[in-house]
């Protein structure tokens, strides 16, 4: 097989993983209409960047064995070259997650404060109006609650 062989099974995971972060940014660039954190959209954005550069990256160091060859670069060259671009993938991964890990903080915590928050379902309510006020435990499956029954008007004394 050849470099440019190997080089291009290589990218395969990252074009899936551009394939979900592009769905990601989509999602979250929707979100952002219902007031999702735009930290969301900032972590799709640098994963998308960092993918995009990963993939370029495969192809460049392809070139590898022509720049030692060259003389131009000693192989202790070559691998500060690939500390410094491994440093930086990884920094650019971090930051992506942090991001990630702060929007979920702030989302959840935007959620609890909000006023007129409804309880999830199966949750005891207050009661409404007309109706009796509930009873501790269970009611019968099935059963539901009945109005109380309606009051002729009163005449004006």
């Amino acid at each position: 097989m050849s470099p440019l062989s190997f080089a291009s099974v290589e990218t395969i995971p990252l074009v899936l993983q551009l394939a979900v972060g592009f769905l990601g940014l989509i999602v979250s660039v929707k979100g952002r209409a219902r007031g999702v954190s735009g930290l969301m959209v900032a972590a799709f954005a640098v994963m998308l960047v960092t993918t995009v550069l990963a993939i370029a990256w495969q192809f460049v160091a392809l070139n590898v064995p022509d720049w030692s060859e060259s003389g131009d670069l000693s192989i202790d060259s070559i691998r500060w070259i690939y500390l410094a671009v491994g440093m930086v993938f990884d920094i650019a991964s971090l930051l992506s997650w942090l991001l990630v890990a702060i929007a979920v903080v702030k989302s959840g915590r935007s959620s609890r404060q909000q006023q007129g928050f409804a309880p999830p379902a199966g949750y005891p309510t207050a009661a409404q109006p007309g109706y009796p006020p509930a009873q501790p435990g269970y009611a019968p499956q099935g059963q539901q609650p009945t109005p109380p029954a309606q009051q002729p008007p009163q005449p004006p004394s």
